[in-house]
């Protein structure tokens, strides 16, 4: 991941220097004229492909919110989204559909080409800020110039992995003039970005990986701390990289939106939803399930769009039978919570509701991290068939666990309590403090970095 080598920090350390204290004095339009230099420098030095696509897909939706503002018709939106989305699916899914069509002329005993593409990087986060943009030109009637798109569809902080960040949100931001502040906390979520996925993601990989790749031969504790293993992975994983491009675009002068909200303390798992992912909670809630009828169309309705809306977004996560399943469950989670609710049945005890929830959504994640579902079938039948005893060791992490559990609400906005308490300690003591920190973090992680997860999205 280039976001962690010495040649990314260097790079990018010259170009703040370029962007704050040079082409500051030359005005607005060409500092930002610079960060879109920028933004594809790295997609370029990421793979020169990743730049060719997100350039011919911008070009593309450039002349869409052209159409769009010459022909005001909902049919023309919806004609511009459907081709967005039938961009991305066309990636997504081109193994599979490539697989069909191969067999199809085969059959009639056609020779085929054999091509293959590499799934670009982002696609479905610049896909969805995309769509944002085209629905935001239909609603004002305005557009941005080819410049400005560009910069925001190849924006580095967001491309990756998101968060989703609406062109409502970017283009105020990129038209006002920007200066550069909260450092204190730049330098706290970089700490936070390399503590959560440097060291606290690697370590739950290594240590769930063991377990979960190896069902039958553990305990039913051991699997139970498996699966918690992951769930903590996955958060600190991606949370993580949140922190971490949240830093670089204050660095540009920019804010991103909150996309995390100490999502394992959810009382429910409509309120679990309002924490995790929040912008593509947000996006599939605005851009799905409003368009679709929302609430407004009585109770059962409302049940059948909340599932529809889980539906598509397991099915963007991935086309495999396991993550339909996944995100039926979240679905079906969320519509017993929403008949509890008709019936009054709410009942919310202190973190009892949070316990309830948290297992679900664990449960849940075992169709997230398996690729199969008799891998995760396998899984799921080690917990009453195995006759591997339990280990004191597997008490102890249980223990540990549970007592992680009752302290983590008082992590509550903890990344700015830090940043708070950094500004007051002397300027001069400040590098060695931040120094000190990234020292320890790196020296006791474990080597090597793998890829985000949502990277993969």
């Amino acid at each position: 991941m280039i976001y962690f080598t010495p040649e990314f920090g260097i790079i990018l350390f010259v170009f703040l220097i370029l962007y704050w204290w040079v082409l500051r004095f030359y005005g607005n339009r060409i500092q930002n004229f610079s960060l879109l230099i920028f933004n594809y420098i790295i997609l370029l030095w990421i793979n020169p492909y990743f730049a060719i696509v997100v350039f011919i897909y911008t070009i593309t939706i450039y002349l869409m919110s052209l159409l769009l503002y010459k022909y005001d018709t909902k049919i023309m939106l919806l004609l511009c989204i459907a081709l967005s989305i039938l961009h991305l699916a066309f990636f997504k899914y081109f193994t599979d559909i490539k697989d069909s069509f191969d067999t199809f002329f085969t059959w009639f005993g056609l020779d085929v080409v054999d091509i293959n593409l590499l799934f670009p990087l982002g696609i479905s986060f610049y896909t969805f800020t995309s769509i944002t943009y085209l629905c935001e030109v239909y609603k004002t009637r305005k557009y941005e110039n080819f410049s400005n798109l560009a910069m925001f569809l190849s924006f580095f902080p967001t491309f990756i992995s998101g968060p989703i960040m609406r062109s409502s949100y970017f283009f105020p931001q990129l038209h006002a003039k920007r200066v550069f502040r909260h450092a204190d906390l730049i330098f706290v979520l970089i700490l936070f970005g390399l503590i959560k996925k440097v060291f606290f993601a690697n370590y739950l990989q290594v240590y769930s990986d063991s377990i979960l790749q190896n069902p039958t031969e553990q305990s039913p504790l051991a699997l139970l701390l498996g699966i918690y293993a992951y769930t903590v992975r996955l958060y600190c994983d991606f949370s993580g990289y949140v922190d971490l491009v949240s830093a670089f675009a204050l660095m540009l002068g920019f804010s991103l939106p909150k996309n995390f909200n100490m999502p394992y303390m959810a009382h429910n798992i409509r309120d679990f939803w309002s924490r995790w992912h929040i912008t593509l909670s947000q996006f599939i809630r605005d851009y799905i399930y409003i368009p679709l009828g929302g609430n407004q169309k009585g109770f059962f309705l409302t049940q059948i769009f909340v599932l529809i809306s889980f539906t598509l977004s397991g099915i963007w996560h991935g086309n495999t039978i396991n993550f339909l399943i996944w995100g039926l469950l979240h679905g079906i989670g969320t519509i017993i919570f929403n008949l509890f609710r008709l019936l009054n049945m709410n009942i919310k005890v202190p973190y009892i509701s949070s316990i309830i929830t948290f297992h679900f959504v664990a449960f849940a994640w075992i169709f997230f991290y398996y690729s199969q579902f008799d891998e995760a079938l396998l899984y799921v039948t080690s917990f009453y068939s195995s006759q591997n005893p339990i280990k004191n060791i597997e008490i102890v992490w249980f223990l540990f666990a549970c007592i992680l559990f009752f302290i983590y609400p008082f992590f509550y906005n903890l990344e700015r309590k830090c940043a708070f308490i950094l500004k007051k300690i002397p300027i001069l003591l400040q590098p060695i403090a931040i120094s000190l920190c990234a020292i320890i973090i790196i020296g006791f992680s474990p080597n090597g970095i793998p890829n985000f997860i949502y990277a993969g999205f």
